[in-house]
């Protein structure tokens, strides 16, 4: 488990850190499990955080001797090896170098059958192709507005529709009233009728018990004489 002495400065790290944090665990939460209280965890953790500090301090780093730079560098391993001096290109070797490049590449449009009429075919072609996408886009746009066009008649033509309902939904309503103001005229008008007719019946009782009386005064006058 522990084979180098890295692995057991790391256990050792570890292992105290974990210390601390349940001390400070403990601590916030209240926590406390037998005769280990807060403040005894507490403690605890900070008394082995100042070990593993007083650990590390007696831990040597380490040294150049540890990293093996030979296995980047092989030539570290050669004592006698000397700083190799870089080679500089003149300016007729460039040259040169630029001739040869520029060679190869005419040699190479050349097989390839790249010339000047087929770059002014393709830009004739790109030309061709965006003006086609220019119509695509107008046409788009055609379409974009017919199909609002289209969402306005449907949205004037639903307006419509709820009005005419509406209209039909106020006459049934006026001719409702109507029939209902009709009804009312000849309820009053029987109203009227019946009153005349028990005006009628009130005068007569009337003139009956003006009989009565006159008929009842003349027997009176009559017993008494």
């Amino acid at each position: 488990m522990f084979k180098t002495k890295e692995s057991i400065t790391n256990f050792v790290y570890s292992f105290g850190a974990a210390i601390v944090i349940l001390g400070a665990l403990f601590k916030m939460t209240h926590w406390s499990l037998g005769p280990i209280t807060g403040n005894v965890a507490l403690a605890a953790g900070l008394i082995t955080e100042a070990l593993i500090f007083l650990f590390f301090a007696f831990d040597p780093p380490k040294s150049e001797e540890s990293y093996a730079w030979e296995n980047v560098y092989p030539e570290l391993l050669d004592e006698t090896a000397e700083r190799q001096p870089r080679k500089v290109v003149n300016k007729v070797e460039n040259k040169e170098l630029e001739v040869s490049l520029s060679s190869k590449l005419d040699q190479m449009l050349a097989d390839a059958k790249l010339d000047v009429s087929l770059f002014e075919r393709l830009r004739g072609g790109i030309d061709k192709f965006s003006s086609s996408v220019d119509q695509i886009n107008q046409t788009v746009d055609v379409s974009a507005s017919t199909h609002k066009y289209n969402e306005q008649l449907n949205l004037a033509a639903s307006h419509l529709e709820s009005m005419n309902a509406l209209y039909a939904l106020q006459l049934e309503h006026g001719q409702k009233q109507s029939e209902f103001s009709k009804k009312y005229v000849e309820d009053i008008q029987k109203s009227a009728a019946q009153s005349e007719k028990f005006n009628e019946e009130l005068q007569g009782l009337t003139s009956n018990l003006n009989n009565l009386n006159r008929v009842y005064g003349g027997m009176l006058s009559a017993m008494k004489s």
